[in-house]
């Protein structure tokens, strides 16, 4: 009797360590998750504005849409790209944006804008006031995203200038050592993370999907639109077409922009000075008339001089 009763509970066991195995296998397998994922309800990622009301306004902008039928696609994405594709925006949501600031500035210029004027200035509603203020309001509207986008693409340009002096003594300096030019540019802009780096992995990124490195690197320039940039790459491709040593080619490029670098300094502090005089005239200098003339003109008062 406790014999079969040992058994009966060997196989409940064996039985139970079975069913752990399978669930253990189903569990490892990736379809098997794959399919378990799918069966379960899944929650909806972001919030409504952006799963829903965001697609459909970039679907508006699509190209051959009515509303961007006069719009260059071609031209919008080449300027983001020069800036860098800031915050992730493509073409057609810079479109979008572009769209929605020019009825939201209608809106701040009637909501917020033309009772300020009233209470200062005594402008009231008209019909001749209120076309003049929609169309200047609208006007901003529609071009504040190309200014903030100039704004953008010119910070950028000035943040790669200035590291591009470094960036080509470190490349210099790897060649030097015994690698190729291309190796070194890989190595070094591995290490750091700046615009500069970035251009320089797509264009590497380029020649590994097929394109020449000359080709590669007069887009580069192209796209950056730096001065210094664009002669860096001239020099490079001339020494590479005739075959002049890239080391010596890259030593002599690198001096040469530390040097341009030196003077854009002095020039930008001989220009301090005269940036200075809008400041005092207009801020400081008020106020150190104030304090020092202020008590004699005061005493001048008591004293009944007027």
């Amino acid at each position: 009797m406790f014999g079969t009763q040992n058994r009966s509970q060997e196989r409940v066991n064996r039985l139970a360590q079975g069913d752990a195995r399978r669930v253990k296998v189903r569990e490892s397998d990736p379809l098997e998750r794959v399919t378990a994922d799918a069966r379960r309800p899944r929650r909806q990622q972001g919030s409504f504005f952006r799963r829903v009301i965001w697609p459909s306004l970039e679907r508006m902008a699509t190209p051959g849409s009515a509303f961007v039928k006069n719009v260059n696609f071609d031209e919008v994405r080449f300027r983001l790209m020069r800036a860098g594709f800031p915050y992730g925006m493509t073409a057609q949501s810079f479109v979008v944006l572009k769209n929605i600031l020019m009825p939201a500035s209608l809106a701040v210029v009637f909501v917020a804008w033309l009772p300020i004027l009233n209470e200062i200035f005594g402008l009231q509603f008209s019909w001749l006031t209120a076309p003049i203020f929609a169309a200047v309001g609208a006007f901003y509207g529609y071009k504040f995203p190309d200014l903030w986008l100039n704004m953008v693409t010119r910070r950028r340009q000035t943040e790669i200038q200035l590291v591009l002096p470094d960036m080509i003594d470190l490349v210099t300096v790897s060649v030097e050592a015994g690698l190729s030019l291309y190796g070194a540019i890989q190595r070094i802009s591995t290490r750091f993370q700046n615009p500069l780096s970035e251009e320089f992995l797509r264009a590497l990124q380029e020649v590994r999907l097929g394109r020449s490195n000359i080709d590669a690197m007069r887009d580069m320039a192209r796209r950056v639109d730096v001065d210094d940039l664009s002669t860096l790459i001239s020099a490079i491709v001339q020494a590479d077409m005739l075959g002049l040593a890239i080391a010596n080619v890259l030593r002599v490029q690198s001096e040469r922009l530390r040097e341009k670098r030196t003077q854009r300094a002095r020039e930008a502090a001989q220009k301090a000075p005269i940036k200075m005089v809008f400041p005092l005239v207009f801020f400081i200098f008020p106020a150190l008339f104030i304090v020092i003339l202020g008590p004699a003109f005061l005493t001048f008062l008591s004293t009944g001089g007027f």
